[in-house]
């Protein structure tokens, strides 16, 4: 479509079609003042459809106003009749189509309008028991035409009751003849449903959906009504449901639903299989859906002033969704003010927040959308009201309570899974049909409907599901990476459809190829393949054992990737190899300042061992001498004071910043602990952070308890994980810079806390205890030993010597030890917590 083809089309649906109409008139009529033709015309063509038709046939054919002669629609003619009575005078009466003559009311037949004996059908017909062409007086049983002659009145009626009475014989013959009555106004339409009855009684017994005409169906009902229980009403054929039968398809009659599916025809726009509700002059099929949304049947809101969906009409105009008049009720539930409806089920005000409010019944325990109660104790369906008759069930499951018998939230979202896990060829594959069961029965079916909802979820598995029969980590590995996939494989992972693996060793080793396929082959590629590979991965699995690889292990591992990466593209770039480079290299670009320059110089150092680079070539080697940064006592026993007091923070919050504060443990091991790590021993509550357990003071433990039994996630699927600190990923640990946000958001930051705490307890714990109450190794712990001015060394020897007699004199560096052992510690806010901090209990 060219641009002036799209600006022809947009100008066109922003005209409103009276306009259009309007215009046209006034091109013939000039006698009557514009706002009178607009007047009368919205009063004789309400419908806006109706109108665009009317004036997209006028502009075709505009002779029927001067002439006033059809054919034209009926719409036109009764226009012009209300435009001479307001007084036109260049617009033609509409005259008879056949004599010519101004009729005083229309009759309209195929397109053509004029008197009644000019255009009215004729009722002559061949007459059925003499033969002649005569005027039809009635109709025999079965419809055909008989004249004045040879009509004789067949009343059937006896002989239908005397049917029905032999079906059912708990009504009489005057309750038959009265559900007759009802079910058809005229005596033709009775004789031809008692006609019916008495020639197919089975009608009546549950085959009515075979009824050759509608009045059967009604006379069913007219009969259970006035008690015939032996008389059956006919489910729909099609879906089995027992809704009202419409018009037949085929050879049986179907409720409107399925008749609707049997005659779609396929959308214009959408391009889907529906029902077609409308088309346009071009002849293009629109669905209703679709035909709502047309730019064409948008309105300008009264409201609002935007051009939207008519949603309601008011003294002041169309209005929209949004602008359409409420009244304002103050929910029962939420004590909200605002828009809302009478709820059915406790006759109370209902706002529009609190009807989609998915909740856990205070009364029964079950989830379940809230139908009464308050927020604080809200109650579901059945303990709202417990009489099954009032509530209808789910027409799927049958099981659900609700006001409508639609598919409950539970079904509709096992509806959509199947939909979205099939394959082209209808099946789906194992896994994800283990997947459907688990999704299907989360606690908050509307949670994961919206899940599906979203583009990035319904197109990553939709491509999942075309281009790979059997779903593997290989399968989603072969696909492009994001975060919806590694979602979706966590899923996965949680209900057992693929084995664990550890995705970040995965993602890490992925890189690793991606940056060595980069190369040419030569030296570069082999030196850095061995770096990488042999040296740090190997010594990684070594230490891990079969267990997951912390954050930190894999941002080392990445950071020793890109600073070799840098260091050989720097040398590429200028026309050197790793096996010909010079000290002066070297220097030369660790002075331009290259990202994880000491990562750059263990690849250095490394490659000069394994005789990659020449001999004698130096990288500078920074170690850590002692804590870096400032330590504020003060500060630290000030926020774990806040945080052992300070109610409104998180319980895992407050746990996870006095592990910080008090046991100097970092935000790394903080998000992998497990709750095998935290037990009970008689009334105490011990922490495993390393061999040797701790206890955890008042009221730590409580809220470690608390933590335990009460840990949450946002996960979809349920996990019954072993995580004290869950994540958003189903069956993994909170992401460590998640838990450095929230450490953040709460005032506390780790690495100074941390180090103010080892740098405390390093004065007051031999090394090897320390190392053994915090997890740590042991030789971090003596240099944070010397660093701190602890010595311990006279301990050890003081192990060594034997031990004094009763009674032998004490020397002098026992002596010495033991006031050691008794000076004073520093302050803290609670006794018991710093006592038990330093590992003594």
């Amino acid at each position: 479509m060219t641009t002036a083809a799209a600006h022809d089309r947009a100008a066109e649906a922003e005209r409103e079609p009276l306009d259009a109409l309007v215009d046209v008139l006034c091109q013939v009529e000039t006698s009557l003042d514009r706002e009178v033709v607009r007047a009368v015309t919205a009063e004789v063509v309400r419908h806006r459809v109706r109108q665009r038709r009317i004036a997209a046939e006028l502009a075709e054919a505009p002779d029927v106003l001067r002439t006033g002669k059809s054919p034209a629609t009926i719409m036109v003619g009764k226009l012009l009749l209300a435009l001479k009575a307001a007084g036109a005078e260049q617009l033609a009466a509409p005259v008879c189509g056949v004599c010519g003559r101004e009729p005083r009311t229309l009759t309209f037949a195929r397109r053509t309008w004029g008197c009644s004996r000019c255009v009215s059908p004729s009722r002559r017909a061949a007459c059925t028991g003499c033969g002649q062409e005569r005027d039809v007086r009635g109709r025999n049983r079965d419809g055909r035409p008989l004249c004045r002659a040879c009509f004789v009145a067949d009343d059937v009626t006896t002989q239908m009751a005397e049917v029905v009475i032999g079906i059912a014989p708990e009504v009489n013959a005057a309750a038959v003849v009265g559900a007759l009555e009802r079910a058809h106004g005229r005596p033709v339409g009775r004789r031809q449903i008692a006609a019916a009855v008495v020639e197919r009684p089975e009608l009546l017994t549950g085959e009515g959906a075979s009824a050759p005409i509608p009045g059967v169906l009604r006379f069913i009902e007219e009969l259970r009504t006035a008690g015939a229980t032996s008389v059956f009403v006919p489910p729909c054929p099609s879906c089995g449901r027992a809704n009202p039968l419409g018009r037949p398809v085929g050879a049986v009659r179907v409720c409107g639903g399925c008749a609707a599916k049997a005659h779609a025809l396929t959308c214009s726009r959408c391009s889907k299989q529906k029902p077609i509700c409308h088309r346009d002059e071009n002849g293009d099929a629109f669905c209703q859906t679709c035909w709502a949304r047309d730019p064409r049947n948008l309105e300008v809101c009264a409201g609002c002033g935007h051009r939207r969906r008519v949603y309601g009409r008011t003294a002041a105009g169309p209005v929209c969704l949004q602008c359409r008049p409420q009244p304002e009720r103050t929910c029962a539930i939420c004590g909200r003010t605002g828009r809302g409806t009478i709820s059915r089920a406790t006759g109370k005000p209902l706002c529009d927040l609190c009807k989609g409010h998915w909740i856990v019944c205070s009364g029964c325990g079950d989830g379940g959308l809230v139908r009464g109660g308050t927020l604080k104790e809200p109650l579901c369906a059945r303990c709202v009201n417990p009489d099954p008759d009032f509530w209808k069930r789910c027409r799927i499951c049958n099981t659900t309570w609700q006001l409508t018998t639609a598919p409950c939230t539970r079904c509709s979202l096992d509806a959509r899974l199947r939909k979205v896990f099939a394959a082209d060829d209808g099946t789906i594959v194992p896994e994800l049909d283990r997947l459907r069961e688990r999704l299907v029965q989360v606690d908050r079916p509307i949670y994961a409907i919206t899940w599906l909802q979203k583009k990035n979820v319904q197109s990553t598995i939709t491509a999942l599901v075309r281009e790979h029969s059997q779903i593997s980590h290989a399968a989603l590995d072969a696909m492009p990476q994001g975060k919806t996939l590694d979602h979706f494989r966590s899923m996965l992972v949680s209900v057992g459809a693929l084995e664990f693996r550890d995705e970040g060793l995965a993602r890490l080793e992925r890189e690793v190829k991606e940056t060595l396929d980069g190369y040419a082959p030569g030296e570069h590629p082999r030196a850095l393949r061995g770096f990488i590979l042999w040296h740090l991965l190997r010594r990684l699995r070594g230490r891990l054992k079969d267990k997951p690889a912390s954050v930190q292990q894999i941002l080392n591992v990445r950071g020793h990737l890109v600073g070799a990466d840098g260091l050989l593209r720097w040398l590429e770039g200028r026309g050197k190899s790793l096996s010909g480079c010079t000290q002066t290299d070297i220097d030369s670009y660790l002075g331009t300042k290259p990202a994880h320059p000491r990562k750059c110089s263990a690849f250095v150092r490394w490659a000069v061992r394994h005789r990659y680079a020449p001999a004698g070539i130096k990288a500078p080697a920074i170690r850590w001498t002692g804590p870096a940064g400032p330590h504020d006592q003060d500060e630290r026993w000030a926020v774990a004071r806040r945080l052992l007091n300070d109610e409104s923070i998180s319980t895992a919050d407050r746990v996870a910043g006095l592990l910080v504060l008090l046991y100097a443990q970092t935000a790394s091991s903080i998000h992998r602990l497990t709750t095998d790590r935290v037990t009970q021993d008689n009334c105490h509550v011990l922490l495993h952070l390393g061999d040797q357990p701790i206890q955890l003071p008042a009221p730590l433990d409580r809220f470690m308890l608390d933590l335990v039994a009460s840990r949450g996630t946002d996960t979809l699927i349920r996990h019954e994980g072993d995580w004290l600190f869950p994540g958003r990923s189903v069956g993994r640990p909170i992401h460590e810079s998640q838990l450095l946000r929230r450490l953040h958001r709460a005032g506390i930051k780790s690495r100074q806390g941390r180090s103010t705490a080892l740098f405390a307890l390093a004065q007051e714990l031999p090394a090897g205890q320390l190392a053994k109450m915090l997890g740590v190794h042991v030789e971090v712990a003596v240099a944070w030993q010397r660093a701190s001015g602890g010595d311990w060394s006279l301990l050890a020897g003081r192990r060594l010597r034997p031990r004094p007699q009763p009674g032998a004199p004490v020397r002098r560096d026992s002596a010495t030890a033991a006031t050691r052992w008794s000076r004073p510690r520093e302050s803290s806010p609670s006794g018991d917590v710093h006592r038990d901090s330093t590992g003594r209990g």
